[in-house]
């Protein structure tokens, strides 16, 4: 938009000047002609046509040197950085016709011309500041946007190390109460059923026998929070990422997409598969990618755990006797499935996978 105004003021001002010093009816043509050598110059983008489009119209103002008044024009598509030095060659159509130009108020014309640059050189420091800004500004979103990534990772990886220093005190705390408390009543159980035995009153007896029951129903409830708690504390997220990171062999894409947490024998189960498949990555195939995902789904809960490694001939023959093999401890994986109602599939079309669904009533 810049550079059209520019253009129109320059055009208006040659045109004037043009018509006030040559009054012809082929002053329109001379218009015109500029028109399309500016137009050219305008719609290419490519430094060599730019320069031709220039050199040709100076060429043409030497036999025509009416056409010079709309020299700043010209001057003004060409005066960059890169293409400046072009404009010497203008030099060449003022000393073919120095006599024309010297007798129609040369120094006017120079002022015409610099003028041209002047505005020019204006265009070139407003698009540069325009462009700059522009840039500026696109570098900041992105570091608006680098910048809320990074805090919505730590504000995740906060939450993950808040949670795992939960689960790791509940187990803590577990712990402590099963071998601090439980055996002190534990003891405390062995030597009322010695005092039972000794004793001789009924009353001692019945006493002794009601102390007996409140301290085992204690045991019961103790022992109940002891694996709830434990339950509770198994991080099924953190423990398969300490297994996908310490794993070494190849590249492992871990994905982790569960809102309810299955029970504690589920998550054991889930957490052995992997560790397992992990295992038989490294036995049994020379992949140089696993994916892990664990799904939730409103009925179930799905574990997919795929490479791109092809099997050995030994580890194919067993799959296709629907054998597992020594080590591969597929046939233990099927098992530990189907206790929970699950489904146990391999697939061996594009690598080997293995597609295991556990419905949420048999997790949860």
């Amino acid at each position: 938009m810049i550079e059209i105004i520019d253009k129109l003021v320059l055009l208006a001002l040659s045109s004037a000047f043009c018509f006030l010093n040559f009054n012809s009816t082929y002053a329109i043509v001379y218009f015109l002609i500029v028109i399309i050598f500016t137009c050219l110059s305008t719609c290419t983008e490519k430094k060599q046509l730019k320069v031709g489009v220039f050199v040709l119209f100076l060429l043409i103002s030497a036999f025509y040197p009416v056409l010079l008044y709309y020299l700043p024009i010209m001057v003004y598509d060409i005066f960059t950085i890169e293409l400046q030095s072009a404009i010497v060659f203008a030099v060449i159509p003022f000393i073919v016709n120095f006599d024309f130009y010297y007798n129609n108020k040369l120094l006017l014309f120079c002022v015409m011309v610099v003028t041209g640059l002047l505005i020019k050189y204006k265009s070139e420091k407003e698009n540069t500041l325009i462009n700059d800004y522009n840039n500026l500004r696109d570098d900041t979103k992105e570091l608006e946007i680098i910048l809320e990534k990074q805090n919505q990772t730590l504000l995740e990886n906060q939450d993950i190390e808040i949670t795992a220093a939960m689960l790791s005190e509940r187990n803590r705390i577990s712990k402590e109460i099963h071998d601090n408390i439980g055996h002190l009543l534990s003891r405390s159980l062995l030597q009322i059923g010695a005092l039972l035995t000794i004793t001789k009153e009924d009353i001692t007896k019945e006493t002794l026998t009601s102390l007996r029951d409140s301290i085992s129903d204690g045991m019961d409830s103790i022992r109940s929070s002891i694996h709830n708690m434990h339950d509770e504390s198994i991080d099924l997220y953190n423990a398969i990422h300490r297994l996908t990171s310490d794993f070494t062999f190849c590249h492992v894409n871990f994905q982790y997409d569960l809102t309810t947490q299955p029970n504690a024998k589920v998550k054991s189960s889930l957490i052995n598969i992997v560790k397992e498949s992990l295992n038989n990555v490294m036995k049994h195939s020379n992949a140089t990618n696993v994916s892990i995902k664990l799904l939730e789904h409103p009925a179930m809960y799905q574990l997919i755990i795929a490479d791109n490694g092809t099997l050995t001939s030994t580890a194919k023959w067993y799959l296709a006797q629907n054998k597992t093999g020594d080590g591969m401890g597929l046939q233990s994986m099927a098992d530990r499935i189907k206790a929970f109602q699950g489904n146990f599939n391999i697939l061996t079309d594009k690598g080997f996978e293995i597609f295991i669904t556990i419905p949420k009533k048999g997790g949860l």
